[in-house]
């Protein structure tokens, strides 16, 4: 298979729906590959790997059934709003959840 950070959110979604990759695998190895690169990059001020982690954890739990249509997939935001209880630094990876 691919390495998961290669994949589009298409590949990605479909090879997680059929139970081929789980969301976990998929942040790691995006995060893998952002700590491989990003010396170079420096696409990222501030990355909590521990939180995405978590975060994917939680999303594998949640049965097929309740899962939204992008669950899962990964994007970086820029957060340029205060945001409660995290550092503000204008960029950060979120894990997709529900239905959108």
């Amino acid at each position: 298979m691919t390495e998961p950070y290669r994949l589009t959110a298409r590949q990605a979604l479909a090879l997680m729906q059929k139970g081929n990759l789980t969301v976990e695998d998929y942040a790691k190895s995006l995060l893998a590959r952002i700590k491989a690169r990003d010396d170079v990059v420096k696409a990222w001020a501030y990355l909590d790997p521990e939180l995405v982690l978590t975060q994917a954890r939680k999303l594998d739990l949640i049965p097929a059934e309740q899962r939204g249509p992008l669950h899962g997939v990964a994007i970086g935001v820029k957060d340029v709003i205060l945001t409660k209880g995290t550092l503000s630094t204008l960029s950060r990876m979120i894990l997709i959840t529900g239905n959108i």
